[in-house]
């Protein structure tokens, strides 16, 4: 804004570097530039112009329909300067109050105005040719390169002496419903990727309680095998023991039995023996005995009748205990009878 100092007769005006002045009197440009102190008298013909000769940023936000009637926000920074200032002072209204230097209208906005309604031209163009897929998926850079063409290609800034320096395009967002629509697919592939995920920690949480599982119940099969090869190789010592001692006691029951036998032979080799001894001494004591009998025979046959039968008689009360001997008369019939045998034989042997 212009610095204005009033005094009784004359003015004085002054501008920053940054803004271009200029000073018409009668209609006329009689002096500009940037930075300059005039005098002028506010009562006379004089007008004075304050054009902005720095860059300006301005703040761009229009809304536009695609194909499918979807509404898109596009949010971005548009820079701007005066190229012509003179020129862009004749196109618009930047006069200043030769009070208060303040501008009589708001010429800054409207230069704004035209570069939105360029910008807006632009992007509705590309929208209205494209999808809402479409547009999101090639994004602001598309947009961008489109907005710029378009501009470039335009000569409204340039008739009224203003140059678009840069354009900035940072945000390209649907309505909120249409968000919420499209962010629900990729919120639920999200969450699916997630329930896969914990799915397939949980699947490999199992699976690996599973290998140890398998790994406990494989290493508790091989200890129950190797138990079982110490226990068959316990039962094969047992055998093999068992099976030395039977042999041992097979070797002593046979060597016992053999013992036995040899010893039941010997005896009865030794019983053999004495039994044929004692055969023969009894043999020899028969034959002794009939010796003796027959010797008796002979000595009796040649004694007397009555010795013999006294010799019976003697042996046979010699062994017998008599106290008192009855004779009756059977007993007497009886002797008498052997008696007269024993005379009678005795005869025969004389004769």
């Amino acid at each position: 804004m212009a610095t204005i100092r009033r005094y009784p007769f004359f003015s004085h005006a002054r501008v920053e570097a940054s803004s271009f002045l200029g000073v018409y009197r009668r209609g006329r440009l009689a002096r500009s530039g940037r930075g300059q102190a005039v005098w002028f008298s506010p009562q006379g013909s004089t007008s004075l112009v304050e054009v902005p000769a720095d860059d300006r940023n301005h703040i761009v936000a229009v809304t536009g329909r695609t194909a499918d009637f979807q509404t898109v926000s596009v949010q971005g920074l548009a820079s701007w300067r005066a190229q012509e200032p003179a020129l862009l002072a004749e196109r618009i209204d930047f006069s200043v109050d030769l009070r208060t230097g303040s501008y009589r209208a708001d010429p800054v906005t409207q230069v704004e105005s035209l570069i939105d309604g360029l910008v807006k031209t632009a992007v509705e163009r590309f929208l209205s040719a494209r999808s809402i897929g479409a547009v999101l998926a090639e994004g602001v850079g598309a947009l961008l390169s489109e907005v710029e063409r378009d501009l470039a290609a335009t000569g409204s800034l340039a008739a009224i002496g203003v140059a678009l320096t840069g354009i900035h395009l940072s945000d390209l967002t649907p309505s909120p419903e249409l968000v919420r629509a499209l962010r629900q697919p990729t919120a639920e592939k999200l969450q699916q990727a997630a329930d896969e995920a914990t799915f397939a920690r949980r699947a490999a949480a199992v699976e690996k309680e599973a290998a140890i599982a398998e790994n406990e119940t494989k290493a508790k099969i091989r200890l129950e095998e190797e138990r079982g090869r110490l226990f068959e190789r316990e039962r094969e010592n047992e055998l093999a023991q068992a099976r030395t001692a039977a042999d041992k006691n097979l070797v002593a029951a046979e060597g016992e039995a053999t013992a036995r036998e040899l010893t039941a032979r010997s005896q009865a080799v030794t019983r053999g023996v004495a039994s044929e001894a004692e055969a023969e001494a009894i043999r020899r004591l028969d034959e002794a005995r009939l010796a003796g009998e027959r010797v008796r025979a002979e000595i009796a046959n040649t004694l007397p009748v009555l010795i013999p039968v006294a010799e019976a008689l003697k042996e046979a009360f010699a062994n017998a205990k008599v106290g008192t001997l009855n004779l009756g008369p059977d007993v007497l019939a009886q002797l008498g009878t052997v008696l007269g045998a024993a005379l009678a034989k005795g005869e025969k042997q004389v004769g």
